[in-house]
């Protein structure tokens, strides 16, 4: 199976979806309000800019998984997860503070800068994060309109939408200790393990692949069967996703690299580089992480650390476990070859990925 060119011929049709919802919520925006016209403009450029679609990828693959058959129907649905995402993201790169994402501003950043140029001038940074946390609640709010328009049987939709706010819900609860250990800067490998399973494991891949097969009518039985699949794979896409932010290439990555630097993100590589590190090495993290006004010289020294002290073959070690994991629990599900041999080779090709 050639898994670059079936995710390529996924975002095409994904992408295309996106493109006519969004469309229609803009020409419904012209009888709104102005202002909300304008934003929900800048956000399809945005949306449009880039990102992986994993998340509607899995919710249409669980849906295959429990025996799905109208893929028409589940792939307009799946927008909705996509929406769900950007609504998370947006609210996340205010407190991550990051200005740029594929390549465009973020939602917070344009409204900041528009202030500036347009307006007053007057306390820019919070008209723009006030603009993007109300933008990302009305995203929100489409991406729940998404799922409950579905043409599936209505039980299974409240099922559905039921599960896409546990969804949302342990996301705020894997952000939440995501915040309070980047400022505590004293935590466990266990805590951060935590952090990442319901930050990333449980939103990105568990919770996608239960919708899809909740809407093709799957009991919890299979539903609990996918998380032994789902769990572990998540976890080691947010390892793969922190190496990225200290070793990508941003042009790939579209995020600057040595953000997460400066915003003092407490990862398992970060972790595990303390555990291993020197007095000396030690000084020079408690100085590199949170530094807002990081240059190339001080990604590069931070890159170094993370080698000299094993950090980085650690957490790829660790990463390569997750994926052997992931692949044994797909053996015990009953699925058809075609999804499970899709799902085996996803895990192995997202885990390597470069952007």
């Amino acid at each position: 199976m050639d898994i670059k060119q079936e995710l390529e011929e996924f975002k095409v049709d994904i992408d295309r979806e996106i493109e006519i919802y969004i469309d229609r919520v803009i020409e419904e925006a012209k009888e709104m309000d102005p202002f909300i016209f304008d934003s929900i403009k800048y956000f399809k450029k945005t949306i449009l800019a880039g990102g992986k679609r994993v998340r509607p990828l899995m919710m249409c693959w669980g849906y295959k998984a429990a025996g799905g058959t109208n893929y028409k129907e589940i792939l307009k649905t799946s927008v909705s997860i996509e929406l769900i995402h950007a609504f998370l993201l947006m609210h996340d790169d205010i407190i991550d503070r990051d200005d740029i994402r594929h390549g465009k501003k973020t939602m917070h950043a344009r409204y900041r800068d528009y202030n500036k140029r347009l307006l007053f001038d007057n306390d820019a940074d919070h008209f723009g994060t006030s603009i993007a946390m109300i933008v990302g609640d009305f995203i929100y709010s489409l991406g729940n309109q998404v799922l409950f328009e579905s043409k599936f049987e209505p039980t299974l939709i409240i099922k559905a939408l039921n599960k896409m706010q546990s969804i949302v819900g342990l996301t705020c609860v894997g952000e939440i200790q995501d915040v309070y250990m980047e400022y505590s800067g004293k935590v466990t490998q266990e805590e951060i393990l935590q952090m990442y399973e319901n930050k990333t494991a449980k939103y990105t891949f568990e919770g996608p692949l239960q919708l899809g097969a909740m809407l093709a009518g799957a009991d919890d039985d299979f539903c609990s069967k996918l998380s032994a699949y789902a769990v572990p794979i998540g976890i080691a896409f947010q390892i793969r996703d922190d190496m990225l932010g200290v070793f990508g290439d941003m042009k790939k990555t579209g995020k600057p690299v040595g953000s997460d630097i400066a915003e003092g993100k407490m990862t398992l590589m970060v972790n595990y580089a303390y555990e291993k590190s020197t007095k000396d090495q030690k000084k020079e993290l408690d100085n590199l992480l949170g530094n807002q006004n990081i240059d190339i010289m001080n990604v590069v020294r931070f890159q170094e650390i993370m080698i000299d002290t094993g950090a980085k073959s650690s957490v790829e070690q660790y990463m390569k476990q997750m994926i052997v994991q992931a692949r044994e629990a797909l053996d015990k599900i009953a699925l058809a070859d075609e999804v499970s041999d899709f799902l085996k080779a996803l895990a192995e090709y997202l885990n390597k990925r470069e952007k």
